[in-house]
């Protein structure tokens, strides 16, 4: 026979079991891109969908200790391994070669560092005018990406009539001096890099040309 606390207990409606929680987890909807959608599995976690799909969660890198910093021993590379005739010109050629986090080591006859010389960071504008490394797609999926956007419609932006004569403004005062124009705190009120400059003024020439 149950005692009062049990049929309390029975009576109340917020016990909660596997199958009554199961009703209140919040189920996953994947919107945006068809193909992902249709490749996504809902027993994986976001990560392990990525990596399924040959995807990247994040486009900074590796956090929480995975990533590893490589060193590599001039005899193990293509540069001349007499690090030591090099000039100062000669070695900040040597770190553009270098991804960051990457290195040469040089050590003497005992194993004693004598030198390492580590890649640099790239600046905003480096970044902006390096063209992108073509990176062979590994999965199905990003083929039928990459597909996907090869043949997506593309609509190129005409410059407005105020942008026109802006850019004019700054070569007729400045000419192909993009460091120059960066540093026009009066005509360069936003603050745009060199490398932002430089091609809204190609694209203004260009269009120039055309006329």
């Amino acid at each position: 026979m149950a005692n009062p606390r049990q049929r309390k207990m029975n009576r109340a409606g917020n016990r909660v079991t596997r199958r009554t929680a199961n009703k209140h987890k919040k189920k996953v909807v994947i919107t945006g891109n068809d193909i992902i959608k249709a490749n996504w599995d809902r027993k994986k976690t976001l990560r392990q969908n990525y990596e399924k799909l040959g995807l990247l969660t994040s486009l900074n890198g590796t956090t929480g200790g995975r990533e590893i910093l490589n060193t590599v021993k001039p005899e193990e590379s293509e540069e001349p391994t007499e690090l030591k005739e090099l000039t100062e010109e000669e070695i900040e050629k040597l770190k553009k070669t270098l991804k960051p986090g990457e290195g040469f080591i040089q050590r003497d006859d005992d194993g004693n560092v004598v030198r390492i010389i580590v890649g640099d960071r790239k600046s905003h504008d480096e970044i902006l005018e390096e063209e992108a490394e073509k990176v062979e797609a590994k999965t199905d999926v990003v083929r039928a990406l990459e597909e996907q956007a090869a043949n997506a419609l593309i609509v190129e932006r005409h410059q407005t009539q105020f942008e026109s004569d802006w850019v004019a403004q700054l070569i007729a005062k400045h000419g192909d001096d993009y460091q120059a124009m960066f540093w026009d705190k009066k005509l360069n009120e936003y603050q745009q890099t060199a490398a932002q400059l430089k091609k809204k003024c190609q694209k203004y020439i260009k269009s120039r040309s055309q006329q």
